[in-house]
Parts: structure tokens; sequence; C-alpha cells
């Protein structure tokens, strides 16, 4: 299980740093049916949505990762980030 959510990690991570950002999304949303609110998936996902300026998506993402872990540095910080802009 863990192996597989690690693919889906792997393969967003390289469409995002390849700048195709539909294929990312893609591939997150698709690991998000297989691990419902995965707060690493749902971290990833918000930023490839923040790097787009779908800021209200990206939003929802980072608040749901802090619903399950509200000690998550980084999503508080994107969080932060986004409610300034």
């Amino acid at each position: 299980m863990q192996e597989e959510k690690e693919k889906i990690l792997e393969a967003g991570s390289f469409y995002f740093l390849n700048q195709q950002f539909k294929m990312a999304i893609k591939i997150y949303k698709k690991g998000l049916k297989l691990y419902e609110d995965d707060k690493d998936i749902l971290f990833n996902l918000g930023v490839v949505y923040e790097s787009i300026n779908n800021f209200e998506s990206a939003k929802e993402c980072f608040k749901k990762v802090l619903e399950k872990d509200d000690s998550h540095k980084q999503a508080m910080r994107h969080l932060e980030k986004i409610i300034k802009t």
C-alpha cells in the first residue's frame, strides 16, 4: 500500500517539476481516490493549485491537511501566504 502511495507522489512531483500541472493534478486526484484525504497527497495537490493561481482549491487542500495534522508547518505557511494574497 505504501509503495503505491510513493509512486503517486513521485509521478505527481515529476509532472509538477516539468510544469505539466494538469497531469500532476490528475495524478494527485487519482491518489486521493485510493488514499482518501491523505495529507501528503493533499499538500502536494495544494502546491500545484497554488502554482497555477487556483488559490481557492489550494486553500481547501491546505485546510484539509491542517485538519489531519494541525502542526504541519509547510501547510500553515502556504495557507498564510495565500490568505495574505
